[in-house]
């Protein structure tokens, strides 16, 4: 299963507003050629609510295809409705993707009952391992630990979360009482040395798509017991994740990209690029992040 540092990928798109393949393509060969462990297409960080199943399929194939095996793939089926839900998962199973990430439906008020069954259902018609993604800020659905684990015992397809609550003791007795083999991936940027710490496989986190070595050093540092290491890249970092999720994701991230010669356009709306302070902001952190990130070996 998963471990290290994946990438939530960002969804490139060009001055017209449609997907740019050729983008989405680059920033894989990137992320392999950092050493980044695996990569996500289509989370929260890929915009997946302004594409339509069609543009799903054309990123999955496009992530898949340039991957070419080099790393784990996951991809984010992230869509409102049921039948759209399977409708991508199965489509990343044929594309010959490793994983897909779901998460509890929102808006509808479901019950955790509710949440076991759809995710059962998407798991009865495909065969990929599944990735609880655990998401209350975004999906307004926060599950207690129990009635996580509950779910998770109670499937056997969910082989891990992301977790992106910022509950540490959530996290805890998720990974004190899981399964064997099961793997928790941090969501926050901000809580990888902290997760890692408590034994977390690693991290499904967007600052990888901007800072892949960087994070790729935190893990490797706080692995191998170099806490010291580890706790000063995180320090580094923080600063920046306050300032690049002030604003919806991926709109400053976006804007970072562009900034370090890596572009991957504009957002959809209803994102949009950010405030003239976070530019500012950003504008005075990047330099120096973006020269310890290109001075650390690939």
């Amino acid at each position: 299963m998963l471990a290290g540092i994946n990438t939530a990928l960002v969804t490139p798109f060009d001055t017209d507003l449609e997907f740019d393949p050729d983008a989405m393509r680059r920033s894989v060969r990137h992320q392999i050629a950092c050493g980044t462990a695996g990569l996500c297409a289509l989370g929260g960080t890929g915009e997946p609510l302004s594409l339509s199943l069609e543009e799903h399929r054309r990123v999955i194939d496009t992530v898949v295809e340039e991957t070419a095996g080099r790393v784990p793939v996951t991809v984010g089926c992230l869509l409102g409705g049921a039948a759209d839900v399977t409708a991508a998962a199965r489509h990343a199973q044929t594309a010959g993707a490793d994983a897909v990430m779901l998460v509890p439906p929102y808006f509808y008020s479901a019950r955790p009952l509710d949440i076991e069954r759809h995710f059962q259902a998407v798991a009865e018609t495909c065969s990929l391992p599944v990735i609880l993604f655990h998401t209350p800020g975004r999906s307004g659905v926060r599950l207690a630990p129990d009635e996580l684990l509950s779910m998770i015992h109670a499937n056997p397809a969910i082989r891990g979360i992301k977790d992106a609550s910022g509950d540490m003791v959530l996290a805890a007795e998720v990974m004190r009482d899981a399964p064997d083999g099961f793997c928790f991936m941090q969501g926050l940027d901000e809580l990888l040395l902290a997760s890692l710490a408590l034994g977390a496989a690693g991290g499904i986190v967007s600052l990888g798509e901007l800072l892949p070595r960087s994070l790729r050093r935190l893990y490797d540092r706080a692995t191998a017991g170099d806490l010291q290491g580890a706790r000063q890249i995180q320090f580094d970092l923080l600063e920046l994740c306050r300032v690049i999720y002030c604003e919806p994701n991926p709109g400053p991230l976006k804007y970072a990209l562009d900034r370090a010669g890596r572009p991957a356009g504009p957002c959809r709306p209803p994102i949009h690029g950010p405030r003239d302070d976070t530019r500012s902001t950003l504008d005075t952190l990047l330099p120096a992040l973006l020269a310890v990130e290109n001075a650390a070996p690939a």
